[in-house]
């Protein structure tokens, strides 16, 4: 049903901004694997840039943002842009959901991201009922450094820093039990020469970070070594950083 498919709301978001009566069928391939990756607004961004699109492109990306997180705010409860940001607009982005607001930060082209997707799911309403409702001065003072530390990197494109920025102790900690294997998967990753590892988004899937092609493959079975040692088969993806976002390709 398009309204329960994140590409079927933005896209109907998008019709009702631009006053479209006519309807629209949409054909969905998909090749984001696994929870945690941002599946769900990556459908979203599609959605809104096609019907964008096929009237007449009347809506920039910025204009676009909000519409495709209104897909979000259905699936998994709030108003997010973490995942709808860098889909729309590409490369790493800051984003504030105050201010419906993205503001792209760049690429770090020699960024390889490894990851590792395990045959279950963990739904980011179940991922986020872990959280803390308050922390501590000094966790918030962590994360923060190691957020601003990050966005730091991207500028400099030094990917050897943003790696070691990759610092939670907020949301991984309460997180990670939730995640069959989490900790052999981490420590795998780094004992192979991951330069950081993480959760990716609210789970299940598991990210590591390198610059070096040939270290790459042996973190990503490591990873998934991590996991098979836990009873949990995963399946390895290695990528890049897209530069682009959103697009129309022929």
């Amino acid at each position: 049903r398009p309204d329960k498919n994140t590409a079927g709301i933005a896209t109907q978001a998008v019709l009702s901004h631009l006053k479209v009566k006519e309807g629209v069928d949409l054909i969905l391939r998909k090749g984001v694997l696994g929870t945690g990756l941002g599946s769900s607004a990556a459908s979203a961004v599609a959605g809104a840039y096609a019907a964008n699109l096929l009237f007449g492109k009347k809506l920039t990306r910025e204009e676009l943002i909000p519409l495709a997180a209104v897909a979000e705010v259905k699936v998994s409860g709030g108003f997010f842009l973490d995942n709808i940001g860098p889909s729309m607009m590409g490369g790493v982005s800051w984003n504030n959901p105050m201010t419906k607001e993205v503001v792209p930060l760049g690429v770090i082209e020699t960024a390889i991201i490894v990851i590792a997707v395990p045959d279950f799911s963990l739904l980011t309403r179940e991922s986020r009922k872990c959280l803390p409702a308050a922390i501590k001065m000094e966790q918030f003072i962590s994360n923060m450094a190691y957020a601003s530390m990050m966005a730091w990197a991207v500028a400099k494109k030094d990917v050897a820093r943003f790696g070691q920025s990759i610092q939670d102790i907020v949301a991984e900690p309460v997180r990670a039990p939730l995640i069959k294997g989490f900790d052999a998967v981490k420590k795998g990753a780094l004992d192979a020469g991951a330069l950081g590892c993480s959760i990716a988004g609210a789970g299940a899937s598991v990210f590591a970070i390198t610059d070096d092609a040939n270290k790459a493959k042996k973190i990503g079975v490591a990873m998934v070594d991590g996991f098979s040692e836990n009873g949990v088969d995963a399946k390895l993806v290695i990528t890049t950083i897209d530069p682009q976002g959103a697009r129309e390709i022929a």
